[in-house]
């Protein structure tokens, strides 16, 4: 897995300190922690996204489609789900598809390094219950922010077209199969029509 440096938590080998800076260096990870599939089409990694990033962008997109589009859902929780969405990658990674790991066995190994992180925080049963509410789809807000994850990286596979990256055709194929609400899919139509030639 490509990351700018090692995991900070090592930093704090043999030291006892506060849940929180530990949950902080912990996290400090996804920092560090390339998304690995614009690795592997050849972004280079002075340009290529972090996890952390996507995460933001991820959150601050929920907000916006809520309130601009879903007005009957919680915008509050929607980024609340969306900030917690990727977490368990500081432990597990950012797999993708071509990395052969099974839905199942990807969720489990995220939800042990989410009990891991969350579990030791004053709400943590709360974080685990608004992450488990992504992956599950279980509320309307933990599907509409699955969407809005696919719909950040077809942002940004626009962006990294217009700065050259050639055709990433692949990422806007698998955010067309997972939008599913008609905003979204409107969203999606727009951006296709702003993609170079």
């Amino acid at each position: 897995m490509k990351t700018k440096s090692s995991p900070p938590i090592a930093l704090l080998e043999g030291r006892k300190t506060l849940p929180i800076i530990e949950t902080y260096f912990e996290l400090n990870h996804l920092k560090q922690l390339f998304r690995q599939g614009w690795l592997r089409v050849g972004i280079a990694p002075e340009r290529c996204e972090s996890v952390a990033e996507h995460s933001l962008f991820v959150a601050l997109l929920s907000l916006f489609i809520v309130d601009s589009h879903f007005p009957e859902a919680d915008a509050g929780r929607a980024m609340r789900i969306a900030l917690l969405h990727d977490l368990g990658e500081a432990y597990v990674g950012d797999l993708t598809p071509h990395d052969g790991v099974g839905r199942e066995d990807k969720h489990a190994m995220e939800r042990r390094a989410m009990e891991q992180l969350v579990g030791k925080l004053p709400r943590g049963a709360e974080y685990l219950a608004l992450w488990d509410e992504y992956e599950q789809g279980s509320s309307f807000e933990g599907r509409l922010v699955r969407q809005v994850d696919r719909l950040e990286m077809g942002l940004q596979a626009c962006v990294y077209e217009h700065q050259g990256a050639g055709d990433l055709s692949e990422f806007f194929a698998s955010v067309e199969k997972a939008l599913e609400a008609p905003e979204l899919r409107a969203v999606l139509a727009e951006l296709e029509a702003l993609r170079p030639d």
